[in-house]
């Protein structure tokens, strides 16, 4: 399995990690956006519209944010 999640922020700030497991994946994309951002198409985004999150590999934004369903 591998995973790569990529957090932007609307002052520049890019951050890429590659992930193994599901869990350390939605711990990371949990820490920048909440429990509950706003799923769009093929991106996540904070509800205060300051931080993005996009997922690629074997997960989807679904199972990293599984409580905004």
């Amino acid at each position: 399995m591998f995973i790569k999640v990529t957090y932007q922020s609307i002052d520049r700030v890019r951050i890429t990690r590659p992930f193994k497991t599901l869990t350390g994946a939605r711990r990371f994309a949990q820490k920048y956006l909440g429990l509950h951002p706003t799923l769009g198409c093929g991106y996540a985004i904070s509800d205060d519209g300051i931080g993005k999150i996009t997922v690629e590999g074997s997960a989807t934004l679904r199972d990293l944010f599984p409580e905004s369903i």
